[in-house]
């Protein structure tokens, strides 16, 4: 997971945890599922799946993919996508940064807690077609999903008439990494419930006041 420009501070003490249970973990008052354990049939279908991309992805879905290898609001979301304008990027620039850098915070942790090898690390026959995760081989919850889908639903609040599009492309950056060979799907699904969280959390601690369109006051529900 690589994210250009946005240094988080995590303190060491986060990580000193028990192992892991089955029941939920809770961080901060973020609450996550464990990962389907290895060898059951959520796990199975992890895999299976994780073959179905590989065997139908393109060369243009993996340079798609690989664009977004370091995630930023700009080729997430920025023109090159299709989604926002220069000048709309511009506008929410200090916002897109405080949403990816509050969700790190949470990810970083359940990453850490987890420790749920990369899928090619469990199978040697899957063949990323990206660039390798820098940044540690936990692969739970996704990273680029979490960050993407919280994006997507904090910018869809901010131009609503491009609210589709924008979900779509938020969904879009999670199913990259599963072209991409370096995400299971339940590491995906994760990271979006977790940006779900996030996105509320913030709302709570009114960290997403901004104008909207029509110069109203508006807050991310």
């Amino acid at each position: 997971m690589g994210f250009k420009g946005i240094n988080v501070l995590i303190f060491v003490g986060f990580f000193g945890m028990n192992p892991v249970h089955a029941q939920d973990s809770w961080f901060l008052g973020y609450r996550l599922s464990p990962p389907p354990v290895a060898g059951s049939a959520e796990s199975d279908e992890d895999f299976i799946r994780l073959h179905e991309y590989q065997d139908h992805r393109t060369p243009g879905a993996c340079e798609a993919a690989e664009s977004q290898s370091d995630l930023t609001l700009e080729n997430g979301f920025g023109p090159e996508t299709g989604v926002l304008t220069k000048d709309e990027v511009r506008q929410v620039r200090v916002l897109g940064a405080r949403v990816i850098a509050k969700a790190l915070v949470p990810v970083l942790y359940f990453k850490n807690r987890f420790k749920r090898p990369r899928p090619f690390r469990t199978d040697p026959t899957l063949s990323p077609c990206i660039s390798k995760p820098r940044f540690g081989d936990d692969a739970y919850p996704s990273g680029h999903s979490t960050v993407g889908y919280a994006l997507a639903l904090v910018l869809s609040k901010r131009f609503p008439e491009k609210r589709d599009l924008i979900l779509r492309q938020g969904l879009q950056i999670g199913e990259n990494r599963l072209i991409g060979g370096v995400h299971h799907p339940s590491d995906v699904i994760a990271g979006r419930r977790l940006a779900e969280q996030v996105v509320r959390g913030m709302r709570k601690e009114h960290h997403l006041a901004f104008m909207g369109p029509s110069g109203n006051m508006l807050r991310v529900r």
